[in-house]
């Protein structure tokens, strides 16, 4: 796993695998989830990190589509 910060775009990346993305999905405002073809979690993008107060619930945000 590798979490990354850009600050141009204050945002936050989660890197959990590396595989190819596929398909991207917005679960909540700013959070959005990236999934591979088999429909598994690849990395988990936080938009707005200084912004926003953020309260994410992984085991919701993990969940496949």
């Amino acid at each position: 796993m590798k979490i990354k910060y850009d600050k141009e775009t204050d945002a936050i990346y989660v890197i959990l695998s590396s595989d190819k993305i596929v398909e991207s999905e917005e679960k909540l405002r700013d959070v959005i989830v990236d999934y591979n073809d088999r429909d598994e979690v690849v990395a988990i993008e936080i938009l707005n990190v200084k912004e926003n107060q953020h309260e994410i619930e992984l085991p919701l945000i993990l969940k496949s589509a």
